[in-house]
């Protein structure tokens, strides 16, 4: 999805107009309409600013997605193959984390890296496919939970992450 699609999906979300996100983000109305109709680009540093100023996960996800293109999954949102209730995304949410556990009960990372032979290898690639699987599932049952019970994944990641420095996980 790009910028300007997401932008215009969070503006409606939150009730906004081109003007009143123009007026947050400093920018003119035109600049906000031109991006939405993909006439011009976002620049990075505009995207981060919206991302952090509206407190909504999809759009932080879509934005992430797009800075980063590579490194985020996209979000589950084609409605093809998976509902996008919260019943529906949490019950593949368990099937593709399940499928992700089983991955990794098949092969072991005992091994060093240098003695992995090329079978050892793919069985690895296949479970880094799952792990992604699970992680595209995940981020759109947050996204999904975070719309219909009201509760920011923002604040929530926000109160997790002091717990994540105590335990060591993170710096």
């Amino acid at each position: 999805m790009s910028f300007g699609k997401s932008l215009k999906s969070v503006r409606e979300r939150k009730e906004l107009s081109q003007s009143n996100v123009a007026n947050d983000l400093f920018v003119n109305q035109t600049m906000i309409s031109k991006i939405e109709k993909g006439q011009r680009n976002m620049s990075d540093d505009l995207a981060r600013a919206s991302s952090s100023l509206y407190d909504d996960a999809q759009y932080g996800f879509e934005v992430a997605r797009e800075i980063s293109k590579d490194y985020i999954t996209p979000l589950v949102t084609a409605e093809k193959a998976v509902e996008l209730h919260r019943l529906a995304l949490e019950e593949v949410f368990k099937r593709e984390a399940t499928e992700a556990i089983n991955k990794f009960n098949e092969v072991s990372l005992v091994k060093p890296p240098q003695y992995v032979d090329d079978t050892e290898k793919e069985q690895i690639a296949q479970g880094i496919g799952e792990l992604l699987d699970v992680q595209a599932v995940m981020n759109s049952f947050l996204m999904r939970l975070e719309q219909e019970y009201g509760i920011s994944i923002k604040a929530c990641m926000r109160q997790r992450t002091p717990k994540w420095k105590a335990m060591g996980w993170i710096e």
